[in-house]
């Protein structure tokens, strides 16, 4: 008896062993590597080489970003404007998502369907769109000098008022879905008993739901902060040429000036921030779960 369940043993092992190589997790993962390897892998190389091709040296365009006022000031500008689009997006989304998960299912579906659906429409549109709502002759123009504001000096267009207006609509439904996800795994038991012990809304809000909210809420920040700060559609439409951003300075050197040397060691140090940026909030992800 104690040899046939050796034997049955052994055989499962070679078994196991032997069908081992196609039954790896990790081959999951080809396919995708075989559409990031050539798509996005190898350009960003080559553009991180050309970075280096400058005639000065290897190192000179990135010296030349360093010592340069202009490329300090947007991307400082271009954080800027990131952050408080995040920050924005973060305020907005919070009720936006707690309510549409609070109400009925014909209700939830048509605000949640809203936000996704958004998402199917070009950038393009939504940025020329926000250009004829926003402008001079447009309804939100005419909405205010029919309250009675005076709007001769209000700049909804051409300037970072306008780029924020429309990098918010772009990145809120990416913080509405991470929020989303978050708060419908939540356990409602955790507010009403904050709320037997006498906590009222804003202390159960600040106590309780917000705490919890912050995985989701970092999540989200990620994605919209990252997928803004590199951005030139929207602020090449709605901003000003004199109130750059950096995704605007890397197009106008690739595209414009020519300069591709130049362009691509923007890019790289665009990159460079990105890269920190995420895991900065990715460290602060971790130790909020741990805490």
């Amino acid at each position: 008896m104690t040899t046939d369940v050796i034997t049955l043993r052994d055989q499962a092992g070679r078994s196991k062993s032997g069908s081992a190589w196609y039954t790896a997790p990790g081959l999951l993962f080809i396919p995708a590597l075989l559409v990031l390897v050539p798509i996005f892998v190898i350009p960003t190389i080559i553009l991180l080489a050309t970075s280096f091709t400058g005639e000065a040296g290897p190192f000179s365009q990135y010296v030349r970003i360093i010592e340069t006022d202009l490329v300090r000031t947007v991307f400082l500008r271009s954080l800027g404007i990131a952050a408080l689009v995040t920050i924005i997006s973060l305020v907005l989304a919070i009720p936006y998502a707690s309510i549409a998960l609070k109400s009925g299912p014909r209700l939830r579906s048509i605000l949640l369907g809203a936000v996704t659906a958004s998402l199917f429409f070009s950038v393009l549109v939504r940025a020329y769109a926000w250009l004829a709502l926003l402008g001079h002759n447009g309804p939100i123009m005419g909405f205010l000098k029919a309250l009675g504001i005076d709007t001769g000096g209000l700049q909804l267009v051409n300037s970072p008022t306008g780029v924020i207006i429309g990098m918010v609509q772009y990145g809120f439904p990416f913080m509405v879905i991470s929020l989303t996800d978050v708060m419908g795994r939540q356990d409602g038991s955790f507010e009403r008993a904050a709320a037997v012990h006498g906590a009222g809304p804003v202390r159960r809000f600040l106590t309780v739901t917000f705490p919890l909210l912050i995985p989701g809420a970092l999540a989200g920040s990620t994605i919209v902060f990252v997928t803004t700060l590199g951005y030139f559609v929207i602020p090449s439409i709605l901003g000003s040429p004199r109130e750059l951003m950096i995704g605007q300075l890397i197009s106008d050197q690739v595209g414009t000036t020519l300069d591709w040397s130049y362009g691509a060691a923007l890019s790289g140090a665009l990159l460079i921030v990105t890269f920190a940026v995420m895991i900065a909030l990715r460290s602060l992800a971790r130790l909020v779960g741990r805490n």
